[in-house]
């Protein structure tokens, strides 16, 4: 565990999951933009200066040695992280939905998976904006974009925060929700560190990481 050590004792965690946009501005002054892509989660982790060197060395030593090569997996299920991930719909059982992404849905929007197996009433609130869902099998994370709620049909369509990147197919899965789920990542920025005074050690800028595709 290594990566996760960073995640769960930091000061700081700055999340960025928008496309990339490229934007021009007309003579005009007319505001041209066009979506690139690339919708993939980035973090920026700052650490606390002020934490002992020697009953961390270990973890320390980890991050040496997956610094900017090797990826890592990390999760926000810590109790401090419930209220950043946790799920809010109202759904009792989430582990018997299942999820499907077709080669019709593929073709007409990239953004949408069919909701299958949903539980309670109709009219419940399946899922809230900013909620996290993560096909079984997978290693990609999507965001929902908008409020799902339960209709009087066995499927319904709803919206993720980026381009579906799994490969389309007829076959409904189960997926896991909120802090269930895992980011495989790897640090693009790898600050050395410093041992200060007597036994603190402190870190010489902050930590990135992006998600592998």
């Amino acid at each position: 565990m290594s990566f996760q050590w960073i995640f769960d004792n930091a000061e700081s965690i700055s999340i960025n999951k928008r496309p990339l946009v490229s934007q021009t501005i007309a003579r005009d002054q007319r505001v041209r933009s066009i979506s690139r892509g690339g919708a993939v989660w980035r973090f920026t982790v700052k650490m606390p200066t002020g934490m002992r060197y020697s009953p961390n060395r270990g973890y320390i030593d980890n991050i040496d040695r997956l610094n900017l090569i090797t990826s890592d997996t990390v999760t926000l299920t810590a109790d401090n992280f419930d209220w950043m991930t946790g799920y809010r719909g109202s759904a009792t059982v989430t582990n018997t939905m299942t999820v499907k992404y077709t080669t019709a849905q593929a073709a007409s929007d990239t953004a949408l998976f069919e909701l299958g197996n949903m539980p309670g009433a109709v009219g419940s609130t399946l899922f809230k904006p900013g909620d996290l869902i993560q096909p079984t099998g997978s290693r990609y994370v999507y965001s929902v974009s908008n409020f799902v709620y339960k209709g009087s049909s066995s499927t319904q369509l709803f919206r993720v925060h980026r381009t579906i990147l799994e490969t389309p197919s007829n076959t409904a899965v189960t997926f896991k929700v909120g802090n269930e789920i895992t980011w495989t990542l790897i640090c693009t920025k790898c600050p050395t560190w410093t041992i200060v005074e007597r036994d603190i050690v402190g870190w010489n800028g902050e930590f990135e990481f992006y998600e592998v595709l």
